[in-house]
């Protein structure tokens, strides 16, 4: 198992994350291995959660070109 990983609560399902939306599916992004890698990084989930509970929150980061792929790439794996 994936025990030593405190806060992500073991991939996939990924059940204590407040402020993902009910139209989201987790799944989906979890599928993206590119996504699952950026989701390792601290100061990427910290900006996906931000983007979650604040999507005005996306206009901070349109100079950082990490973000901004990693968006892109959320908002592909939803199909919008």
């Amino acid at each position: 198992g994936m025990g030593g990983m405190p806060g992500m609560g073991g991939m996939p399902g990924m059940g204590g994350m407040g402020g993902i939306p009910p139209g989201m599916d987790f799944s989906k992004l979890m599928s993206d291995p590119s996504i699952i890698q950026a989701m390792q990084n601290p100061k990427m989930m910290q900006v996906f959660m931000e983007v979650q509970q604040n999507p005005a929150a996306i206009a901070k980061y349109q100079n950082d070109p990490e973000v901004m792929a990693l968006l892109g790439k959320i908002q592909s794996a939803m199909g919008r």
